[in-house]
C-alpha cells in the first residue's frame, strides 16, 4: 500500500494565528513544531497499518516548513515550492490514495480558521463552472486526474464539512472548532496526535469506497483577485483567458491541469 500525504499548515492542531505560519514571525518556530509532530503521527499510523511507501508533501507556502531533522524516518518528504502542473511530485499510478492533512476552508468561508484559496494576498474567490471551490476541491481534482482518490481530510470543522460536501465519500478528522479567522476551540495537540492515528486507520479501512474525484470538462475557472493590479498582470487573450471586470479573469480549457497551471 502506497499513500501520498499532502500537508498544509493552517489546519494543524494548535495553529490559529498568522505568526505561527510565516517565516520570520515570532511564533513560526512553534508552528513548525506542531506541523512536524502531527505529520509524524500520521506517518506512524500509516506504518502501523502496513503502508509500504509513504511520500509526504509540504504544501504550505514555500514548501519548507518541517523541522527536517525531526521527521519520522519511515517516509520520504517533498519540500520546496513547485508549480501547479507539478503540485504532487513523486506521485504515480502505484499510489492507493492521498491524505490532505492540516487543510483549511475556501476563501470566504464564514468563521473558518485562516480561510483562503491558495493565497490570501491574491484571490478573494474562485469558482469552477459557476460553483465556488477551494483547495480541497482543486487538489482533489488534480489527484483525481492522476487516478488517486482522497481518503482522509483533516482541519477545522468548516474544512471537514467542505471536504464532505466536495468529495463525498471521504474520512474527515476535526482538529479544532473554528470560531473566527484567528480563533478556535482547540484540542490539546497531544490529544489530536492520538486521535488522528485512529482517523488514519478508519480512512484506510474505508478506502475501497473512495473513488478518484473527477469533473467532466470543458472547464471554466473564474478567479476574482484582491486588487486590480493583480488582474492587470494576467495575460488575457480574449478566448482562453478573459478579463470579465476590474478584478475578475475567466480561464477556459478542456484540460483541467493546464487550466489550473495557467490560472495560478
Amino acid at each position: 500500500m502506497n499513500i501520498y500525504v499532502c500537508v498544509d499548515m493552517e489546519g494543524i492542531s494548535g495553529i490559529v494565528m498568522p505568526s505561527q505560519l510565516r517565516q520570520g514571525e515570532y511564533h513560526y518556530a512553534e508552528g513548525r513544531r506542531l506541523l512536524t509532530e502531527e505529520t509524524n503521527a500520521v506517518v506512524e499510523a500509516l506504518l502501523e497499518a502496513g503502508a509500504e511507501r509513504i511520500v509526504v508533501r509540504d504544501i504550505h507556502a514555500t514548501g519548507f516548513n518541517f523541522l527536517i531533522d525531526q521527521l519520522h524516518p519511515g517516509a520520504e518528504y517533498v519540500v520546496g515550492a513547485t508549480k501547479m502542473d507539478n503540485r504532487f511530485p513523486g506521485i504515480d499510478e502505484t499510489f492507493d490514495g492521498a491524505f490532505l492533512i492540516g487543510y483549511h476552508a475556501m476563501a470566504g468561508a464564514r468563521a473558518a480558521v485562516r480561510d483562503h484559496t491558495y493565497s490570501s494576498l491574491s484571490f478573494t474567490s474562485i469558482e469552477l463552472n459557476g460553483r465556488p471551490i477551494g483547495e480541497i476541491g482543486i487538489d482533489g481534482l488534480l489527484l483525481g486526474e492522476l487516478g488517486v482518490p482522497v481518503l482522509l481530510v483533516t482541519g477545522d470543522d468548516k474544512t471537514c464539512a467542505e471536504a464532505e460536501r466536495e468529495l463525498g465519500t471521504v474520512t474527515t478528522y476535526c482538529t479544532k472548532t473554528a470560531l473566527g479567522r484567528h480563533a478556535a476551540l482547540l484540542k490539546p495537540p497531544s490529544r489530536t496526535r492520538s486521535e488522528i492515528k485512529e482517523a488514519v486507520r478508519r480512512a484506510l479501512e474505508n478506502r475501497s469506497q473512495c473513488k478518484p474525484y473527477r469533473s467532466e470538462g470543458p472547464y471554466e475557472l473564474t478567479v476574482r483577485y484582491l486588487s486590480t493590479d493583480l488582474a492587470d498582470a494576467r495575460y488575457c487573450d480574449g478566448e482562453k483567458s478573459i478579463r470579465a471586470d476590474g478584478l475578475t479573469v475567466v480561464y477556459k480549457d478542456d484540460d483541467f491541469v493546464k487550466l489550473v497551471a495557467r490560472a495560478f
